[in-house]
């Protein structure tokens, strides 16, 4: 068990914080508001020891939850897995404006028809930026849903949607609030399991303070008090940026344009996401996210990849394939490694980062989660190196001093970006096998690539 830490301070103190809003509901006396200097949700106060104990910034006692959530089942390095799949809506306009395969619009449509389902908590738009859990009851709604959103926003009103309203409810969520929200559910108030009937997690990959917004938007000559909309995925596999005011829209192309380099690079990321061994969503009951790998690289829509933790996830995606709404092929585990990568997937990074952070006396979440025994920590170097640049352009952030980070990116980093791009490299092995170049051509993605049924 882990000793009790008497409030969120070190939290607060280190930006910590991910917005789950479990702390709220912990201790009445706090709310989430936007600190100006993040830009970031954060509680008004340190709380009490009922909020410490329940952080995800502190600590997740993934053992406790596993052990609640899936008994008997034990987790492996992805967590517990029944089955895995490479999926797609057969919707061409929901495929589309989600950009990664539409399954998630495809399975809460499929739930809310479910006669034991009362309704969905899911993130909606509720004006310009601002996005709010909110309720929904009908197929219908689903489609006016957006697709990801890549900024940060308070998720508080989860668990008061779940508290207020009796019935059962699919919640959406990315893993870092579903930790919340079971911890607190858990330790508690275990009476609001029952109104969980299931899970839908993200494959996640990180949350942005809104300084990439800010950022963008000064890039771009974009006025960001006057932003309406912001859509970060749309038209295709990788989709664009679309940054709505009332004079119109502008269009940023996620791939090749450096301001969105600049803007959207791994310091405007929330610090607890550089310290997150979940992004494999351990404790959602299905998990959906982007299949970024060989065989779904030549693809004109995005194709998911879902993991289904519990048979009854697995025998819902197969009863929308019977009924012609999505496409699936079953696939191993080694597709989330190839898709998430191993520094990712099995925290080979945030475990080492933690480490560094404690033996410098820096607060670091707890957190040992099933992938830990396969984890390959990075350098020491390679973390130390990453924290020095974090910091120095973390402070250049909360100066709003974006121009200078678009200098640095130019003459310091952009080579050593060229150098490493993942996607860049996914296009020059594209073509080169198109062209008959390719040295190392795989056998086995070249037959994939020609009879996966996906568009």
């Amino acid at each position: 068990m882990i000793d009790p830490i008497r409030d969120l301070t070190d939290v607060l103190a280190n930006d910590l914080c991910i917005s789950c809003g479990a702390c709220v509901h912990a201790d009445g006396s706090l709310e989430l508001q936007l600190d100006d200097a993040s830009q970031m949700f954060v509680p008004n106060g340190p709380g009490n020891a009922d909020a410490a104990s329940i952080c995800p910034a502190i600590q997740v006692d993934f053992p406790m939850l596993h052990d609640q959530l899936f008994p008997d089942q034990e987790p492996g390095p992805f967590g517990v897995v029944h089955s895995v799949m490479l999926a797609q809506s057969v919707d061409v306009e929901r495929n589309r404006s989600a950009s990664s395969g539409g399954i998630i619009k495809e399975v809460l449509t499929a739930r809310l028809r479910d006669p034991e389902v009362d309704g969905a908590i899911v993130l909606a738009r509720e004006e310009g930026i601002e996005y709010r859990p909110t309720l929904i009851t009908s197929p219908d709604e689903v489609d006016d849903l957006p697709g990801s959103i890549y900024h940060n926003t308070p998720k508080d009103r989860v668990l008061e949607l779940l508290r207020a309203n009796e019935g059962r409810f699919v919640v959406v969520a990315i893993p870092c609030e579903l930790e919340g929200l079971y911890q607190y559910v858990l330790r508690l108030q275990p009476e609001l399991l029952g109104r969980i009937h299931s899970t839908i997690g993200l494959l996640c990959g990180w949350q942005n303070t809104r300084h990439a917004l800010r950022a963008i938007c000064d890039f771009k000559d974009v006025d960001f008090d006057r932003l309406e909309s912001v859509s970060y995925r749309g038209g295709g596999p990788l989709g664009e940026l679309r940054l709505g005011t009332d004079e119109g829209v502008t269009t940023v192309n996620r791939r090749r344009d450096l301001d969105h380099l600049v803007a959207f690079d791994r310091s405007f990321t929330m610090p607890r996401c550089h310290l997150c061994i979940n992004h494999n969503n351990f404790l959602a009951d299905i998990v959906v996210g982007d299949a970024w790998v060989d065989e779904t690289s030549s693809t004109e829509t995005g194709v998911s990849i879902v993991i289904n933790r519990r048979e009854s996830t697995d025998a819902l995606m197969r009863q929308l394939a019977d009924e012609g709404r999505v496409v699936v092929v079953d696939v191993d585990t080694d597709v989330v490694e190839r898709s998430q990568k191993p520094r990712v997937a099995f925290g080979n990074f945030s475990y080492a980062y933690a480490d560094f952070l404690r033996d410098r006396g820096v607060p670091a979440p707890l957190m040992d989660g099933p992938n830990r025994p396969v984890a390959e920590l990075v350098d020491r170097d390679e973390v130390e190196r990453f924290h020095t640049e974090f910091e120095a352009k973390r402070r250049l952030q909360r100066q709003r001093r974006y121009g200078w980070l678009r200098i640095r990116k130019v003459t310091k980093e952009l080579r050593r970006f060229i150098g490493n791009s993942q996607e860049l490299k996914r296009i020059r092995r594209r073509w080169a096998r198109r062209l008959g170049l390719a040295r190392d051509a795989d056998p086995v993605i070249e037959e994939r690539e020609s009879t996966l049924p996906f568009r």
